[in-house]
C-alpha cells in the first residue's frame, strides 16, 4: 500500500509478483505435477480416534491436485522455486508445508473458502498465516480463459499470468492466531483451457518436522 495513504493502514495485504518465476520454472513445475500424479483436491474432514483427520470430497472443490513430496522436491527447479519464497518471505522453508501442484480443467473451481484451519491452532507447526500461489499458465499465453483468484472482501480478482506469484495473509496483523475473514477468496471457473498452479501455505513454526510424525 503507498505509504502516505492511511485509508488503507487497517486492510490486509495483498501482494502480486510478476515473473516471480520463470515461464521455464512454471513449465517444468506442470511437468512435475503430472509426474506426481493429479488427483481429486480434497478438503479437511472430520477427526479421528488418532487426532489426524479424514480427507473430503466436496463440490465447492473440484480440482485436482498432486504434492511435491521427496522425489519431485530432488528437482532442481523445484528447489529453486522453494528457495525463492523462502527469500521473499524470510520464512524458513521448514514453517511450509510441502508445495501443491494445482490442476483447474473447464468447469472446475473453488468456491470462496479460507485457507486457515481452525484446529491448527493447538498443533506444533501452529496456523497457515501466508499462502503464496504460483500461477504456472495465464489468459494471455495458454488459451487460458477465467480462473481467475477473487477475494469478495477486498472485491479484488487477481488474474492468471504464467510466472505470476499472489501472497497473502491469513491471520490479523495484531492477533497472528485469529482468521483474518477479509482474506477467504475462490478459485473463479475455468471457462476454457486447463489452469495450472502451485501454492505455499506457511505456518507459524516448523511444519516439516511435526508432520513427519504425523502431529502437525
Amino acid at each position: 500500500r503507498p505509504e502516505d495513504d492511511d485509508s488503507f493502514k487497517d486492510e490486509p495485504w495483498l501482494i502480486t509478483f510478476d515473473d516471480f518465476i520463470a515461464p521455464e520454472e512454471a513449465n517444468r513445475l506442470i511437468e512435475l505435477g503430472g509426474e506426481e500424479g493429479y488427483k481429486r483436491s480434497t478438503d479437511v474432514g472430520v477427526l479421528k480416534a488418532d487426532g489426524s483427520y479424514t480427507d473430503n470430497v466436496d463440490s465447492s472443490r473440484t480440482s485436482s491436485n498432486s504434492w511435491c513430496l521427496a522425489k519431485c522436491m530432488s528437482d532442481p527447479v523445484a528447489q529453486s522455486v522453494v528457495n525463492k519464497i523462502e527469500h521473499v518471505t524470510q520464512i524458513p522453508q521448514t514453517n511450509s508445508e510441502s508445495l501443491q501442484l494445482l490442476r483447474y480443467g473447464e468447469g472446475q473451481y473453488y468456491q470462496t473458502h479460507h485457507d486457515l484451519i481452525d484446529h491448527q491452532t493447538n498443533r506444533p507447526p501452529g496456523v497457515r498465516i501466508i499462502t503464496f500461489y504460483i500461477y504456472l499458465n495465464g489468459n494471455e499465453d495458454s488459451g487460458l480463459e477465467g480462473g481467475g483468484t477473487h477475494f469478495p472482501r477486498l472485491n479484488i480478482t487477481v488474474t492468471p499470468k504464467r510466472g505470476r506469484a499472489a501472497v497473502w495473509t491469513s491471520v490479523l496483523n495484531d492477533n497472528p492466531h485469529k482468521k483474518d475473514p477479509r482474506t477467504e477468496h475462490a478459485a473463479l471457473p475455468v471457462t476454457k483451457g486447463v489452469k495450472f498452479g502451485a501454492n505455499a501455505w506457511i505456518h507459524q513454526r516448523d511444519y516439516i518436522t511435526p508432520n513427519a510424525r504425523g502431529c502437525a
